[in-house]
Formats: structure tokens, C-alpha cells, sequence
């Protein structure tokens, strides 16, 4: 009885295990029920508005943002709120998925700056091609350099029109021995 529950807890550990490559972490985002399972345990608010990857390479991810009732303001189009943080997943999962291979960079959002251009009045899908620049990011933070990356993330409804755009400044180190 011990070695099967052993077992089951060692597959749950799997389950929730950080990807350590990339394809690893391209395959979790993927997977609706293991994304969903890490949004629960990590980023909870996008689990509850129900954010979807979509796409994730190294050079680009989209994400869509549904319009329901968990996304939407009192008039009846989605809350600015949402819309910064699927934006903010679409450039994040690139760095997690660059950083996947590299447990020991740190990484944080230390700008954003949203502009508004019209209402969205239906699912959002917020785009990031920054990829690369994300990479080189992170190729310098793992040579011991603060590596700040400012990268565009673009959210459009399914006819192509613009709703929004988001820049966000990334910053990534290498992290340090624990005292």
C-alpha cells in the first residue's frame, strides 16, 4: 500500500513539475489540463478569467482572453485588468519558456505601459513576437549581466482590429548563492 501511494504522489510531483526544456514547457502551456492545473497553483487570476495559450515557439506566443462574465467591467466590454494580464502572460511564457533549460534566472516586470484604442466587445487575443529579444535576454543574464528587455504585446479582436497594446519592461538576472 506505501509503494503505491509513493507512486502516486511521485506522478502528482511530475505533474506539477517546472518543464526543465523548452519543448517540455511548450507541451505543458499546450495542454489544457496541465496549464490550467499550473495557473491554479501559480497564477490563479488566470485560471479564473480563463485565459488560453494558443501558440508558443521561441519567438512568439498568443494567448486568447475570453470575453465572459469573469472578464468583463459594468460596461460591458473587458476589464482593463484582464487584458494586462493576458498581455502580460503573452510575453511571460516566453521567458519562462526561455528560462526553462535555467532554473537560476530570476525574472520580473519592472514596467507597463498599456494604451487603449477601442472597446473589446469580444475574446482578445494578445500577441507577443518578442521572443527573441527575450532570449538574448536571458543569455546575458546567465553571463552575469541585469539583462532589461522591453517588449510589445498586442491584443486584437478575431477580425484583426486593434484593442490594445501593452509594452512591457522585463527584467532578468542571474540569481545569486543563498545565504
Amino acid at each position: 500500500m506505501k509503494q503505491v501511494k509513493r507512486q502516486i504522489e511521485r506522478r502528482i510531483e511530475r505533474f506539477f513539475e517546472f518543464p526543465r526544456q523548452p519543448d517540455e514547457f511548450e507541451a505543458l502551456f499546450l495542454d489544457p489540463v496541465r496549464r490550467n492545473a499550473f495557473f491554479l497553483a501559480k497564477l490563479p487570476a488566470l485560471a479564473f478569467f480563463g485565459v488560453d495559450v494558443r501558440e508558443l515557439t521561441a519567438e512568439r506566443c498568443q494567448v486568447r482572453l475570453p470575453f465572459t462574465w469573469r472578464t468583463q467591467n459594468p460596461f460591458q466590454s473587458v476589464y482593463f485588468a484582464a487584458q494586462a494580464a493576458a498581455a502580460e502572460l503573452a510575453s511571460g511564457a516566453l521567458v519562462l519558456r526561455g528560462i526553462s533549460g535555467h532554473p537560476a534566472i530570476s525574472m520580473l516586470v519592472t514596467g507597463l505601459e498599456g494604451q487603449f484604442s477601442k472597446k473589446a466587445k469580444s475574446d482578445v487575443f494578445f500577441t507577443c513576437e518578442d521572443g527573441r529579444a527575450l532570449l538574448e535576454g536571458i543569455e546575458r543574464a546567465l553571463a552575469g549581466e541585469e539583462a532589461v528587455v522591453v517588449v510589445r504585446s498586442t491584443g486584437r479582436l478575431t477580425d484583426g482590429t486593434e484593442v490594445s497594446r501593452f509594452t512591457l519592461t522585463w527584467s532578468l538576472k542571474k540569481k545569486g548563492p543563498k545565504a
